[in-house]
């Protein structure tokens, strides 16, 4: 073994992966869409304001608390 990760399938399968509604996958997809062609259009287009609204769906998506968010955002006080 070289220290790295090992990923077996039984460690993997009990990620948790939320469904999203028809609605906020909509939502997302529409995003990531608007991204894909801004992007396309000019490779340095400004899109952090889409990122972060992809974000805040995925945070509600996983009801995830203020200080969750604060600690995937690398952001919490330590």
């Amino acid at each position: 073994m070289d220290g790295g990760i090992n990923f077996s399938p039984s460690n993997v399968s009990e990620i948790p992966i939320a469904k999203a509604t028809n609605k906020m996958e909509s939502a997302i997809v529409d995003c990531v869409d608007r991204i894909l062609i801004a992007k396309k259009r000019d490779p340095e287009a400004e899109t952090s304001a889409l990122e972060r609204e992809i974000d805040r769906h995925l945070y509600a998506l996983y009801d995830l608390t203020k200080e969750e968010i604060a600690i995937v955002e690398g952001s919490e006080n330590r």
